[in-house]
């Protein structure tokens, strides 16, 4: 078997999915063709996870609005013989809120970018092949879709907290 050194857009699928060069030989590289249809499961994840709501909420009962609504009307609105004080303005109290909020938000988008970052090194295959490209084996495999590793990344990114 002789191997060829393929680059992006080097490879398609014919005849229904067999990996191919351009010259329709059969092709294969195993860390290639496993990166492919670990990316066909995080897509398909990620596009039938679009639309699931996976958050539980709270079950409205007519107990707690019966609770909710009896409370309110007992509650009457005391009468105010003095004016309460204005509050003082403290804008360096709000600039340290601010600031210390930025940083948590800081945190955890650097938290879920690690975490994307960490959970794509199975794809590296895939990197590779872009970036330089492969050598591929004379075989016959069988594949649904080429993904691209720009697919890969927008799948995972979309998906991280249901991957982990």
């Amino acid at each position: 078997m002789s191997k060829q050194f393929l680059k992006k857009g080097k490879l398609q699928l014919v005849n229904g999915g067999y990996l191919s060069n351009k010259k329709e030989q059969p092709v294969f590289n195993a860390g290639f063709v496993l990166a492919q249809q670990h990316a066909e499961y995080v897509v398909t994840f990620a596009k039938m996870a679009k639309d699931k709501n996976f958050k539980e909420t709270k079950v409205d009962s007519i107990a707690d609005l019966q609770r909710e609504v009896a409370d309110f009307i007992d509650k009457n609105k005391p009468t105010k013989f003095v004016d309460s004080p204005k509050e003082v303005k403290q804008p360096t109290k709000d600039k340290l809120a601010t600031e210390a909020l930025a940083f948590i938000d800081f945190q955890k988008d650097s938290t879920r970018v690690d975490k994307i970052n960490n959970f794509l090194q199975q794809f590296t295959v895939l990197s590779e092949f872009e970036e330089f490209g492969l050598f591929f084996e004379e075989d016959v495999v069988k594949l649904t879709k080429l993904y691209t590793l720009k697919e890969v990344v927008d799948a995972v990114s979309e998906t991280i907290d249901l991957l982990d």
